[in-house]
This record gives structure tokens, C-alpha cells and sequence, in this order.
């Protein structure tokens, strides 16, 4: 069981690696890519956006796709269309196929966390839950770190198309190994099961019957709106304007401002399981470690928005540290969905989380390029858009709103305390007396 449930969780996790990788890749080559398609911020930022609005339509769709599919066919399928759309990406000669391979790279890459939280939920116990949904996010912000110096690296010697026709080539390689290695429960292998039966909806009109159930659960709405205050601002920043913003503002180069921003993702592959093992195994609580998170996290916003507040060029790894490991606090929001909604439907429970996440981050990377748009002076080297500090400082003072509003949402957050309540209505309740106790009936 330990053998097969740590290769159930790194299979998936190298193709989690480049879904991330995809997520944030556009801000190293968002100058190649203005120049190349001869398009402005606000329509960069529309390019972008293309990933997070993808991952809303297909919310709930991946999750019924698990479901009914199941994780394995779900991963294999989702890798083989990243590494397609990687591709077409690469060799896009105008805007519209390069839209067409960012679309189709979306696609695939919208279903693969959810499919291996699924994995996760039938491979391993309630109470390693957080801690083994926080590791994902460390190793998907390996994929993060490999989408800054690697890939500016990668850029310089080879130039951006063919660093993504590679990248696809590698990334297709990855969906045999999940069609041959990756079975959906222990019972597959002959191996008892590790959670207490709770078959999953076969049918698709049995997973239809169940997402009504998930919406309109109004404790699931408050962890998903404060993780996406968080998840929003830290990848519009990450993928896509913090290298523009350092190379423009501070006059860093290309790979001085990935060495700089990969600090961000350094912190989260710190925080992220430390934020789940201080959750499943420290408090024994949810919200408290939420809350706490999300205020540090909005509080990192405050010099870069505030105009004089500026933070020095030695200041900034610091800063982008721990932004990156308060930003960690976010992967709560897995464990708290899934311990109030039905664990018969864990992929729905799942899959619904990205729909106001990534709608949010959808929003703020295009609100981003207006704001700098409508700040911008004229000025443009090579066909690519300068912006001054004040217009990058009226954009971070959105996020710096965006993220305080995931603080208030993290707030109404459900305590369950690390055990499912959906079946006490949403209620913590005391465990009933054994039966030789005083006053026990």
C-alpha cells in the first residue's frame, strides 16, 4: 500500500508540474509575446485569461469527467491535450492560433488537480488530508520555478516557439506514464480500501442530480472566495505582470527578474505542506490557519501598491518570499469544501472550487491590463508597451483590494475540524457516549 499510494501520488504529480508550468509561463515571454503578435496589454492580458476562464467553464465538467471516467483516463487524456496546445502554441504565426493553442492547453490542464485530488481522497486517510493537498501545490509551484529562470534561460538559447514545442513534446510523453501507472482506487490493485466506502456517482445523470447540491451549499462558497482573493492576485502577479513590472520599473533584465519572482513560488513549495500539516496536525483546526494566512498575504500588497512605499531592489526577494508562503494558506480550501459537501461527490466538491477561483483570476489578470492601459504614457520599445511605476502601483492597489476581500471571505469560513459535516447538516458535533458511560441510553 505505502509503495503504490507514493507512485499514486508522484505519476500525477509530474504532470500537475507543467500544468502549472503553463499557468504562469507568459509573464517571462509576455514582451516576445506583444512584439511577435503586435498586441497591446490589455489584449495580453486577455490571452492570459484564457486559462483561468477555460478552468471555470470546466469546473464542474472535470469534475464529472473523474466521476465517471475516473482519474486515471482524466489525467492521460488532460496531459495529451496540454502537450497539443503547447505546441500550437509555439508555432502560432498570429494572434487567433495562438488563442486556439492557449484554449486547447487550458482544456487539458483544467481537469489534472482535480482528477489527482480525487486520487488523493481514495488514497490516503481525512486526517493527511491538507497535508497531502498542500504537497500538490508544492510540487505544481515546482512547475512555477520551472516557468522562471529555466524557461528565460530556455528563451535566450532557443527562443520562446520552440521552448513551448519542446515543452509540449515532454508533456505528451507524461500521458503514457499516467495510462500505464495510475490505478483510480487500492481496490484496483487488490488492496483494501483506505476510506470508508463512498462509491462515487457511475452515471452522468447521477453526477447532474449532484451539482445543485454543491452550489447550493452556502458553506462551500466562503473557503473558494478567499482562496481565490489569494489565487488571483499571487498568479497575475507570478504569470504575468511581475516581470514586465521589475524589468520596466526596477530595470532588471529578463533572467534577473525570473531569479527574483521565482522567490514566490519558493515560498509556497515551503508553506503550502507546512500550511497543511499545521492544519491536520498542529491545530486540528481550518479556519484559523486560513484567516492568518490571508491577512499576511494581503498585508505583502501595501508597499508595492502605495505609491512611495516602493521597495528597494534588495527588499524584494523578501517581500516576494513571503508572499509566496503566506499565499500558501490557500490550499485549505480543498480540505474545507470536501468536509462540507457529500464524499460521495468528491470531484464535483472538488471541481466547483475552481469556478470562483479561477473566475476571479480571469477578472483581475484582464482588469490588470485595463488599469495599466489606461495609465499607460506612450511609450513602447520594439513594438512592446512601457509602463510607469505609478500605473503598475494603481494596478497592485487592485489586487491589494482583491486579496483583503479573500481575508473577509476567509473569516465566514466553516470549522469542521478536520472530519466531514456534511452529514450533520454543517454542524460540529460531540461524539456520542460509549455505551458503559454515565447517562449514556
Amino acid at each position: 500500500m505505502r509503495r503504490w499510494r507514493w507512485a499514486i501520488f508522484l505519476v500525477p504529480a509530474s504532470i500537475y508540474l507543467f500544468s502549472y508550468f503553463h499557468r504562469v509561463a507568459p509573464a517571462v515571454v509576455a514582451t516576445d509575446l506583444m512584439r511577435a503578435l503586435s498586441i497591446g496589454g490589455s489584449t495580453l492580458g486577455a490571452l492570459a485569461a484564457i486559462y483561468p476562464y477555460t478552468f471555470v467553464v470546466m469546473a464542474l465538467v472535470a469534475g464529472s469527467l473523474v466521476d465517471t471516467l475516473g482519474s486515471r483516463w482524466t489525467l492521460t487524456l488532460g496531459c495529451l491535450a496540454m502537450g497539443a496546445g503547447s505546441a500550437l502554441f509555439g508555432v502560432a504565426p498570429v494572434f487567433s492560433v495562438a488563442v486556439a493553442g492557449r484554449l486547447l492547453t487550458s482544456l487539458g490542464a483544467s481537469v489534472i488537480l482535480i482528477a489527482w485530488l480525487t486520487l488523493l481522497a481514495e488514497w490516503f486517510r481525512p486526517d493527511e488530508f491538507a497535508t497531502v493537498s498542500g504537497s500538490t501545490q508544492g510540487v505544481g509551484n515546482v512547475g512555477a520555478l520551472l516557468a522562471s529562470t529555466p524557461l528565460a534561460l530556455a528563451v535566450e538559447a532557443l527562443g520562446w516557439r520552440q521552448s513551448f514545442v519542446l515543452i509540449g513534446a515532454i508533456t505528451a510523453v507524461l500521458a503514457l506514464g499516467g495510462a500505464l501507472l495510475i490505478r483510480d482506487r487500492p481496490q484496483a490493485l487488490g488492496l483494501p480500501a483506505v476510506n470508508a466506502a463512498h462509491p462515487a456517482p457511475g452515471t452522468l445523470a447521477e453526477v447532474i442530480r449532484g451539482i445543485p447540491v454543491v452550489i447550493g451549499n452556502p458553506r462551500t462558497w466562503p473557503p473558494a472566495l478567499a482562496a481565490g482573493g489569494v489565487y488571483a492576485t499571487a498568479i497575475a502577479f507570478l504569470g504575468l505582470w511581475g516581470a514586465p513590472y521589475l524589468m520596466q520599473v526596477y530595470g532588471f533584465d529578463r533572467v534577473r527578474a525570473a531569479n527574483s519572482l521565482a522567490l514566490i513560488p519558493v515560498g509556497l513549495i515551503v508553506g503550502s505542506p507546512l500550511v497543511g500539516w499545521l492544519s491536520d496536525r498542529w491545530l486540528g483546526r481550518r479556519r484559523l490557519p486560513f484567516v492568518v494566512f490571508a491577512i499576511v498575504y494581503a498585508t505583502c500588497w501595501l508597499p508595492l501598491a502605495l505609491a512611495g512605499a516602493r521597495p528597494s531592489a534588495t527588499m524584494l526577494p523578501a517581500l516576494f518570499f513571503l508572499m509566496g508562503l503566506s499565499a500558501s494558506g490557500l490550499i485549505l480550501v480543498w480540505a474545507c469544501v470536501r468536509e462540507v459537501n457529500d464524499p460521495a461527490r468528491v470531484g464535483i466538491a472538488m471541481g466547483f472550487c475552481n469556478m470562483p477561483i479561477f473566475f476571479t483570476f480571469a477578472v483581475v489578470q484582464w482588469l490588470l491590463g485595463v488599469v495599466l492601459d489606461a495609465q499607460w504614457d506612450g511609450l513602447a520599445v520594439a513594438g512592446a508597451r512601457l509602463y510607469s511605476a505609478r500605473a503598475y502601483e494603481a494596478a497592485f492597489t487592485l489586487c491589494l483590494a482583491v486579496a483583503s476581500a479573500g481575508v473577509i471571505s476567509a473569516a465566514f469560513v466553516t470549522e469542521t475540524r478536520c472530519r466531514n459535516v456534511f452529514h450533520m447538516g454543517g454542524r460540529l458535533q460531540r461524539p456520542p457516549k460509549p455505551p458503559d458511560a454515565p447517562g449514556a441510553e
